[in-house]
């Protein structure tokens, strides 16, 4: 019988990791996976999106997910800022991100994260200044 492997939740995991190190730099940025009520005037939102069209190997040959006992999420992070600042906490996001691995995020080990790209997309609801940091990690799973 295979081993099974549990792989983490990419997004708590980031969640977690980023608050703390926010919290470090004195940012008062508020990180979460779903938007609260009301609004944070500054946050960082933090998706899993797998789906979002790679321009790798993984799309030409329909090679995805995990692969032994790494995973390869695709996360998409929305910093917004109502004061007009959202391109310094993207910035302050990426730096983060970039010194992150090798290491741990917390209790999860992540071999590899790689910075796809930054769009600057204004929120549409709010009309908030918003940057979009698309990022694909290498994380270790646990066998059970």
């Amino acid at each position: 019988m295979t081993e099974r492997i549990v792989f983490p939740d990419i997004e708590k995991t980031l969640v977690d990791y980023l608050t703390a190190q926010l919290t470090a730099a004195s940012d008062t940025a508020k990180v979460v996976t779903r938007i609260p009520e009301p609004r944070p005037s500054r946050m960082v939102r933090v998706t899993r999106n797998d789906r979002k069209l790679r321009q790798d190997v993984e799309d030409r040959e329909g090679r995805r997910g995990p692969n032994l006992i790494l995973d390869r999420p695709r996360v998409v992070l929305e910093c917004t800022d109502d004061s007009g600042t959202a391109a310094s906490l993207a910035g302050l996001v990426r730096a983060i991100l970039s010194a992150a691995a090798p290491g741990y995020l917390g209790s999860v080990w992540c071999e590899y994260i790689e910075d796809v790209g930054l769009e600057n997309d204004t929120d549409p609801a709010t009309a908030a200044p918003r940057q979009v940091i698309v990022a694909d990690l290498i994380v270790r799973g646990k066998g059970l």
